[in-house]
């Protein structure tokens, strides 16, 4: 796993988003008076769109379910785990803090106190923390706000829709908890911007292997989704690098070198070949 010190590589990833169904991404209570009870998040031109940390913490998710499953299947990559923790429990993070003093405690005894304690740290975080970011060490996967792309296509760009609460004791409505919401249309495509640092070949093949399961529109976006809301899949998904020894390239001019997803992939397939459930080609 590579660190920020240097620059190894940068890959550019986009794609359309496209709404199989209407959804919404929302930006809390409105403040206008006559305003719907709860709005869409758009831009300063009225736009909608999707905030990059939305996106980030969806595709993350699905990083720590699917990465549970091939650990309890005891498949790894080349010996590597594959795994997440649980950030929200202490004594199931991949570094609890009190693994975390003890790091710290030992680093000082070292030469380069800072560089100690990185590498111990890079080597206990999770395969979803160490691509994701954790409280210990920065992300390596940036997400950029989606932006919706074809407004001028779309009949209206959002409408209100009509809500009611059941009252979990009787299974009825609730009296007087009624309260309308918004969404935007289904047909609607948003630019989808991902950039990743310093990542190793297997691990763009596994992020883009998950990515399959959203290309087949396997995954939901925003809120109310268990009410048939935020359906999506990627089209046109297209990959860009720059390595090290084309960064001049890329400094004076911009430059990226297109790639296949394919590549990558296979470099990750080949890396579990032998995994426990894994078929054999």
């Amino acid at each position: 796993m590579s660190d920020f010190s240097i620059f190894k590589s940068r890959y550019f990833i986009t794609a359309d988003i496209v709404m199989s169904s209407p959804s919404h991404v929302g930006k809390g209570e409105s403040l206008e008076p006559a305003g719907t009870d709860a709005p869409v998040v758009k831009d300063l031109e009225g736009r909608p769109y999707i905030p990059g940390s939305s996106l980030k913490g969806m595709v993350r998710s699905e990083f720590e379910s699917v990465l549970r499953g091939l650990d309890v299947q005891g498949i790894t990559y080349n010996g590597k785990r594959l795994w997440a923790c649980n950030l929200f429990e202490d004594r199931e993070r991949c570094i609890p803090i009190e693994s975390k003093e003890e790091m710290e405690e030992e680093s000082e005894k070292a030469e380069r106190y800072d560089e100690e304690l990185t590498n111990r740290i890079r080597g206990n975080l999770c395969t979803v923390c160490s691509i994701f970011g954790s409280t210990e060490m920065a992300s390596r996967v940036h997400f950029k706000d989606a932006v919706l792309k074809n407004s001028g296509e779309l009949i209206k760009i959002s409408e209100i829709r009509d809500g009611i609460s059941i009252d979990r004791d009787s299974g009825t409505v609730r009296t007087g908890a009624t309260f309308d919401y918004e969404v935007v249309p289904a047909g609607a495509r948003y630019g989808l911007e991902i950039v990743m640092e310093n990542v190793d070949d297997w691990e763009i093949g596994l992020f883009f292997l998950l990515l399959k399961s959203w290309e087949r529109g396997e995954m939901a976006i925003g809120g109310k989704t268990s009410r048939g809301l935020g359906w999506s899949r990627l089209e046109n998904l297209q990959i860009q690098r720059v390595n090290r020894d084309k960064l001049v390239d890329y400094l004076l001019s911009g430059y990226r070198e297109t790639v296949s997803q394919q590549g990558f992939i296979e470099s990750f397939k080949v890396g579990i070949r032998g995994g426990v459930g894994v078929a054999q080609s």
